[in-house]
């Protein structure tokens, strides 16, 4: 019930932002632990990166509890930051690097998970 309510505010949030004379591209990717959406929001020459990454993997209770780090970039990553996951696997996050973005060709993005030093790598696509 609470990942309804929360991907429903991300949404609202993404359709007033767009409503500002901005732009948003959406990239979405997942592996076999992970489905992530990112979104891009460009308005009057700020650009903002949010995203939701959802842990679809086993052992969920074991991950609760630890510093998650994430990064997403161009080809490699240039932007991150830490976070933890909520009790339904989702973490929530902003990137705010302008360059990470303006060089971006508009295709792919790299999004990269870390927990206990493990890595994981999810493409995202441009929808």
């Amino acid at each position: 019930m609470r990942k309804t309510i929360s991907i429903i505010l991300f949404l609202l949030l993404v359709v007033l932002l767009s409503a500002c004379n901005g732009k948003t591209s959406t990239f979405f990717g997942e592996n076999e632990n992970w489905i992530v959406k990112f979104n891009i929001n460009k308005n009057n020459g700020s650009i903002e990166g949010t995203f939701i990454a959802e842990y679809k993997g086993g052992n969920l209770e074991e991950l609760l509890n630890k510093e998650v780090l994430y990064e997403v970039g161009f080809k490699e990553p240039t932007s991150g930051g830490v976070g933890f996951l909520n009790d339904e696997g989702v973490l929530e996050g902003t990137a705010f690097k302008k360059s990470c973005y303006s060089n971006c060709d508009g295709s792919e993005l790299v999004f990269n998970v870390i927990i206990d030093g493990k890595e994981e790598n999810i493409m995202l696509n441009k929808k």
